[in-house]
């Protein structure tokens, strides 16, 4: 196998296989043959061992799937090369290794003794254990600092730690695998790091794509110039921070950084009272709305809940089953928007969407915006013809852009006063994220809210619908808002708990309410 490695590898792999330090640092590429090259030398490690041996080798994957392709795809690979007979080449062989916690661990065993032991990322798993240990695609691992204070131990006794990864493309910049690297880089390295680092264009200049062409040639496929193909890597890249986390070696946010700032998300959250509207639909098949929606289509609700103000701004994210349906609605001052109401829908027949829309623009001086795009469409379509001065259907992925900025403008300007509770909301506005396209365009996207799962940022492009409302629709044309017959209505300065009901299973009419001393 020794010869193998001169003649087959390329230069950065056998430096990497050659390398005996007692602590190794791999940052890498995606796909350029690390892997290769690391289940090569744990297994040359392995047979160099005298007959008898104890040598334990432990390879810690991110999950069982990749535990099991490092030996059945990788280790039985250089067994054959090697000609070698060892048992477990199949994932065939399991062994637990931690009762408790119930973790297992695919065992190849060689005729002289030593092992390989392949498992998944449970750091509870290296406990008394000792030995070498490989802590592959170490930053796609969620508790690295756990794993590598369980890992680091194991070497005590003349072992070798060896940690390889690309960066994880959701976000690596503060990882322990990130700052590792960035200690041996710049930092003087205070742990004694041998640190190996290779981008997809050192390896291209290094021979990659020769390598790449020859498996082409053997699968008829025809090749390409090294040129040709760091253009189409980068070209199939979404953005920019994606080509350069996965293939360049720097760690970032490749889904992106977070659109609102957190220091202007903060700033923006006051204490005050808003109106918090969930309902879940129960409509039959015959029903024309949902039941539990009726309450909501009355424009007397929605005249009563509010302090009357000079004008309102409603974004309407159109949705059925899958995500939330969500209406956002500010108050409007001199360019200043604080948030008077947040209600979603979940499962809610689209009449009871619209007739919702129509009971609010009906009650309150309000402009407003919705998707039309898709199953947004009839909505918004008739919005549109019964309210032309006032409401706007946008097509959301042509001015996704558009909204995005406009609002984390406003954000930024401190133009948007949110609540303090629900947290949930602002925890919607913090999972749109934004990035860098390849051609240097700004694009949003969305991640999963941490306090409403039920929720894709919903809540927030409602809210980025209300601000493009806000700032672009001037006529508010005629509106029924009348002064409320009721005293005892709740000031939205007040400082009190938010009002929370689910339709008709918690709220027999909206005026049993009054005991909260209003809206």
């Amino acid at each position: 196998m020794d010869n193998l490695s001169k003649d087959y590898f390329l230069s950065y792999q056998r430096n990497w296989i050659n390398d005996e330090s007692t602590l190794k640092i791999y940052e890498k590429s995606r796909r350029i043959g690390i892997t290769y090259g690391t289940s090569y030398r744990c297994v040359r490690k392995c047979l160099r061992q005298p007959k008898n041996s104890k040598f334990v080798q432990w390879v810690v994957s991110r999950d069982e799937k990749t535990a099991m392709e490092f030996v059945t795809d990788y280790v039985a690979m250089w067994a054959k090369a090697a000609n070698v007979l060892a048992k477990g080449l199949y994932g065939d062989c399991v062994e637990v290794i931690d009762e408790k916690h119930g973790v297992k661990a695919l065992v190849v065993e060689f005729s002289n003794g030593s092992r390989i032991y392949s498992l998944s990322s449970n750091p509870k798993a290296l406990a008394g254990k000792g030995g070498d240990v490989l802590l592959d695609e170490f930053d796609l691992i969620e508790h690295q600092e756990s794993l590598f204070d369980m890992a680091f131990p194991c070497i005590t006794w003349g072992g070798q730690l060896e940690i390889v990864s690309a960066y994880d493309p959701d976000g690596s910049e503060y990882s322990l695998f990130a700052t590792l690297v960035k200690e041996a880089k710049l930092l003087g390295n205070p742990r004694d790091f041998s640190l190996h680092s290779t981008t997809l264009e050192d390896a291209v200049e290094r021979g990659f794509v020769e390598k790449v062409n020859e498996v082409k040639a053997r699968k008829g496929r025809k090749g390409e110039t090294r040129e040709e193909f760091v253009a189409r890597i980068r070209k199939g890249c979404r953005t920019i921070d994606s080509y350069n986390s996965q293939y360049m070696c720097i760690a970032n946010s490749a889904s992106g950084q977070q659109a609102i700032r957190s220091i202007d998300l903060t700033a923006a959250k006051k204490e005050f009272f808003i109106l918090r509207l969930h309902v879940d639909g129960n409509a039959a098949v015959s029903d024309i709305i949902d039941p539990s929606c009726e309450f909501l289509t009355k424009p007397d609700f929605w005249r009563d809940a509010f302090v009357p103000a000079d004008k309102f701004a409603v974004g309407y994210d159109v949705a059925r089953v899958n995500d939330l349906a969500a209406i956002w609605i500010d108050s409007c001052t001199n360019g200043q928007y604080r948030q008077t109401c947040m209600l979603t829908f979940k499962n809610c027949k689209f009449e009871s969407q619209k007739q919702t829309m129509y009971a609010i623009m009906d009650a309150l001086p309000v402009v407003g915006a919705g998707d039309e795009t898709g199953m947004g469409g009839p909505n918004c379509e008739a919005l549109k013809t019964r309210y032309p001065d006032r409401f706007k259907g946008l097509n959301f992925s042509s001015v996704k852009t558009e909204l995005g900025t406009l609002m984390t403008e406003i954000f930024e300007q401190g133009r948007q006063d949110i609540p303090l509770t629900p947290a949930e909301i602002g925890a919607d506005l913090a999972a749109i994220r934004k990035d860098t396209s390849m051609n240097s365009k700004r694009i949003f996207s969305e991640r999963a809210n941490d306090l409403n799962p039920d929720s894709h940022c919903d809540m927030a492009w409602a809210c980025a619908m209300a601000k493009y409302a806000g700032e672009k629709i001037d006529n508010l044309g005629p509106c029924a808002m009348e002064p409320s017959k009721r005293p005892d209505r709740l000031s939205l300065d007040e400082p009190k708990d938010n009002l929370e009901f689910n339709g008709r299973d918690d709220l027999a009419s909206y005026q049993s309410v009054n005991r909260f001393g209003g809206y």
